[in-house]
């Protein structure tokens, strides 16, 4: 059997990782200084150095988070804490001098929640197919994302917030500069990310810190949309009403408040907007990655955006109940409100499922405009994909393409796909040799990308970039993987036309 990596020499000292059927996997790597003390609410620093091997065999803290955006089995049974700043990395190199494309993984969970080390997207299996998997942790909620005037003072930039995103910009520098230890080809990083994790990737390639740091990128369902947009002056106005909250007459007062203290003060209400997340400060960000997307002033590397079928993100209308719903349809379609009742089938009975429809469809639409735009102007390939694959249960439980469900596939984890019972007990989904034949293709076509810029290869479907004169788009399902040029069209020019 071929043997793994072994100890490697880095910037900051040697490394041991723990090998598992010729993959090496290296656990908890410091890229940054504990962001700790005075050190909370300030760009990264570089890591300290150490003596002799470092043995990375643990998976560290995730960033503490308020909970309710991960599993509550991940939120008990995993530690977090401040200390948050280190990253994993799979890699099927025997030597470094193999050069192997990496996967940068970020994660999702709404810039509020997650981890770099979730079962759900391990590395193993695109490690197997050549492909080097970094995944990283980074400060969340108002520890990644808080902004206020006596911050920005105290920048040498003027701005402040943006702590998350530049943790990654910091990771991101250090695979470049460390990987070919590890085997990988500091020329091939593909930047991925899913949910926050594919919005942060959205802004990674608009920032001007990134430039020749990456050499293709992939946005799973966090594609850019209109006025999401957050300026500095409302993150600092944020930061001001956070501080009064608690009390904290300035900086220093609220530096040395217990973390948890903070989180409870910050956490969001149910409903509520974020208010923690990337903000336009012309620093990091000089302009809504929406904008910047659209227009083509992005990195000008391939990429893959896409998005699932049943996930309903960022829909202007809604509402709990059929009232709200029917008054958001009203605000919006106004004279066409009956066709739209119509076309999607719209009754009290079943109004939350032509809800999630029509909001399926508005996120659908979104992608397809900015990519339309975007084709005309950027100079390398852009692929779109449309996962429909739904989760079923055991007893028959329908649970959809649901926000996250393509990442079992593209990982190729299904053994850690499942839901529950109404009584909290756990259920495996049914699945099929075709489901199983799906997720080996997807990691195929994600592994073909981070090679080469293009997700085709012998035995796959052809995958077609978008063009200006044909929109296409790959729809990625069990029952066969096809091209499509749309879905839904009636409803789509509706919605087209108000929206």
């Amino acid at each position: 059997m071929r043997k793994g990596i072994g100890i490697v020499d880095m910037e900051y000292g040697r490394v041991a990782g723990e090998e598992q059927n010729s993959i090496t996997l290296f656990r908890g790597i410091p890229y940054a200084k504990p962001p700790v003390g005075e050190l909370r609410w300030k760009a990264p620093q570089p890591a300290e150095p150490w003596e002799g091997v470092r043995e990375c065999r643990r998976f560290r803290d995730m960033c503490i988070q308020n909970p309710g955006w991960v599993g509550m089995d991940a939120f008990e049974h995993h530690s977090q804490s401040e200390d948050c700043l280190y990253l994993n990395i799979w890699t099927p190199a025997a030597s470094a001098e193999e050069e192997l494309p990496v996967l940068f993984w970020i994660h999702g969970g709404g810039f509020q929640g997650g981890l770099g080390d979730e079962e759900l997207y391990h590395g193993w299996s695109l490690a197997a197919k050549g492909v080097l998997v970094v995944s990283i942790n980074y400060r969340l909620g108002a520890l990644g994302f808080l902004a206020h005037p006596e911050l920005s003072r105290e920048s040498e930039h003027g701005v402040s917030g943006n702590y998350g995103l530049l943790d990654q910009i910091a990771a991101l520098r250090w695979v470049k500069k460390n990987i070919r230890g590890f085997g990988g080809d500091p020329n091939r990083i593909v930047l991925d990310g899913q949910s926050a994790g594919g919005m942060s990737v959205g802004a990674l390639i608009s920032s001007p810190l990134t430039s020749g740091l990456y050499s293709a990128a992939i946005i799973q369902s966090g594609g850019p949309t209109a006025g999401r947009a957050v300026t500095l002056s409302q993150g600092e106005q944020i930061g001001v009403e956070l501080l009064e909250k608690l009390s904290c007459r300035n900086l220093r007062e609220l530096r040395s408040l217990p973390v948890e203290q903070v989180l409870k003060a910050s956490c969001p209400e149910p409903g509520d907007p974020l208010q923690y997340q990337p903000f336009v400060d012309g620093y990091v960000l000089r302009e809504d990655p929406y904008e910047a997307i659209s227009a083509g002033r992005i990195g000008q590397v391939p990429l893959i955006i896409g998005g699932n079928a049943d996930e309903g993100l960022f829909a202007p209308f809604g509402g709990k109940e059929y009232v709200d719903f029917l008054a958001s349809v009203r605000a919006i379609f106004g004279e066409n409100t009956e066709d739209f009742l119509k076309l999607y089938k719209v009754t009290e009975e079943n109004f939350q499922r032509a809800c999630l429809d029509a909001q399926r469809d508005y996120g659908f639409l979104n992608i397809q405009r900015v990519l339309s735009r975007l084709s005309k102007v950027h100079p390398c390939p852009v692929y779109q994909y449309y996962f429909v694959e739904p989760i079923v249960l055991e007893d028959g439980t329908f649970v959809g393409a649901t926000h996250s469900a393509e990442l079992f596939y593209v990982f190729h984890t299904l053994s850690v796909m499942g839901g529950s019972t109404p009584e909290g007990k756990p259920m495996k989904p049914r699945l099929s040799q075709a489901q199983y034949a799906l997720s080996d293709a997807m990691g195929s076509y994600w592994s073909n990308f981070a090679k080469h810029g293009d997700p085709n290869s012998p035995g796959l479907p052809g995958w077609e970039p978008l063009s200006s004169t044909a929109p296409q788009y790959l729809r990625l399902e069990a029952e066969g993987i096809q091209t499509e040029a749309t879905r839904f069209p009636e409803k789509l020019e509706l919605l087209k036309s108000k929206l």
